[in-house]
């Protein structure tokens, strides 16, 4: 007997990992013993993509572990068709589909012109999965908008195959069934481009455990969302229904924040969350956060009901540079990239982190003024320039006094703009145990460097 032979069935699973699927359909053929592993290997997930992805930038969602050697491009997805399609003609169902466990579904995978819709993999697998032939346990979704659109009646492709999947899941537990999804838009915002539904339309979102979403703050011509009328008209009207607050709603970002809401309050087994919004290098001007007080508390009610999110990635501005996001207490991986202001620190050292065991944030100061209301103007110098009509804003400098980060163990800040006390309180919160990273130097376990902070800071 050859050795590999002998080895147990775990460490032959450790072996297959490192192999291509090349190499693992080479390696089923060589004998009967390795046959059942290798064969289980090869269809346990089944990745189809059109380009081989490289690295993978989403959020941790297991079961799901990227690994390239394992993806069907678009020749692998052609030949799997043409083997599927033979045994179809024999009566017979291909070995290894009864295997599947995961699918992936990269985003081309829906485009009409690749090998999966053309030579109809994804019917096959939809057929598949109806006739109970496969017990897919989850599914990794990648949609863009461009590939939602279809004139089918009745629908095929993309909307048959989600249709299908999505009657199959709601027939499963959370635990017997997940769904990891990675989609660009929520709801339409472009006047050229309506397709006839959501991507959130078409999946079980009680079944969605990790979801990495951009949500878009501008129009297509790049104008500032709230250009379409003047806020100076609402100063008579008192806050409530009827006056800004509510018109906001009729706005790109308002509209975003309200899909968002509605979004969260329904993804109630979210365990990892990737947020980002499109707007870094573009300009952006919201109203002052009380005009935007309706929508944003209703946004923080919907992220405080993911009791089940663990892993929580804030990437761009979140609607406004004063916007602090407070997480579930479930939370314990935070990691925050965005422009913030002095009121946005505060709102951070008023917030109950209890149950965060690592904190990354990166951040740049908000500059334009646009944003300010009445309180915030104290704590900036505002700076004419007369060059261009523009007006800047300067932060005085700033001391947080307290934060509430009790469980933390590793805090990781890049970025120059930060309150003068933030390394001693967050080391004095911590109680010792916890390693300060990134632009403020790290703290000693149980100490506190005050004079070294401040040197180094410099």
């Amino acid at each position: 007997m050859s050795p590999i032979t002998t080895l147990p069935s775990e460490l032959v699973s450790l072996v297959l990992i490192h192999l291509s699927l090349r190499d693992t359909l080479s390696l089923l053929q060589t004998c009967k013993s390795l046959y059942p592993p290798s064969l289980h290997h090869l269809y346990s997930t089944l990745h189809l993509c059109d380009r081989i992805p490289g690295r993978y930038r989403g959020p941790p969602c297991p079961p799901f572990i990227h690994n390239p050697l394992r993806a069907v491009g678009n020749d692998g997805c052609r030949a799997l068709a043409r083997t599927i399609n033979e045994f179809e003609k024999r009566g017979e169902v291909m070995p290894g589909f009864g295997l599947i466990r995961g699918l992936v579904l990269e985003p081309e995978v829906f485009a009409r012109s690749t090998a999966c819709m053309k030579d109809g993999l994804l019917r096959v697998l939809g057929d598949r999965i109806e006739e109970g032939g496969v017990a897919v346990r989850w599914v990794k979704v990648s949609v863009w908008g461009s590939y939602l659109e279809t004139s089918d009646n009745p629908p095929t492709g993309i909307q048959r195959f989600l249709g299908i999947l999505k009657r199959y899941s709601q027939e499963k537990t959370p635990d017997e069934f997940s769904i990891i999804l990675d989609a660009n838009f929520i709801r339409s915002i472009s006047q050229w481009f309506q397709p006839k539904c959501s991507i959130f339309d078409l999946i079980d979102l009680e079944k969605v455990t990790s979801l990495d979403l951009q949500i878009f703050l501008h129009d297509d011509e790049g104008e500032y969302i709230f250009s379409d009328y003047s806020w100076e008209d609402d100063e008579s009207e008192a806050d409530g229904e009827g006056s800004c607050g509510d018109r906001m709603g009729h706005t790109i970002a308002g509209k975003q924040a309200t899909d968002l809401t509605m979004l969260l309050t329904k993804t109630v087994n979210l365990r990892t969350l990737k947020l980002a919004t499109d707007n870094e290098d573009l300009p952006y001007s919201p109203p002052p956060i009380e005009r935007m007080a309706p929508l944003l508390n209703s946004l923080q009610a919907a992220f405080l009901g993911l009791r089940q999110l663990e892993w929580l990635y804030l990437r761009g501005q979140m609607f406004h540079p004063s916007f602090f996001v407070t997480p579930p207490q479930n939370v314990r991986y935070l990691k925050i990239k965005c422009v913030v202001s002095v009121a946005w620190w505060r709102r951070f050292a008023n917030a109950e982190l209890k149950g965060v065991k690592e904190l990354v944030i990166y951040n740049s100061r908000a500059e334009m003024t646009g944003w300010m209301g009445d309180l915030d103007k104290e704590d900036y110098e505002i700076e004419p320039d007369g060059d261009y009509g523009m007006v800047y804003a300067s932060a005085k400098e700033f001391d947080l006094g307290s934060v509430k980060v009790e469980g933390l163990r590793e805090f990781w800040l890049q970025g120059g703009f930060r309150p003068r006390d933030l390394g001693e309180c967050i080391a004095k919160a911590a109680k010792g145990g916890i390693r300060i990273l990134g632009d403020l130097f790290t703290v000693p376990e149980g100490e506190v460097l005050r004079g070294q902070q401040d040197e180094v800071g410099s």
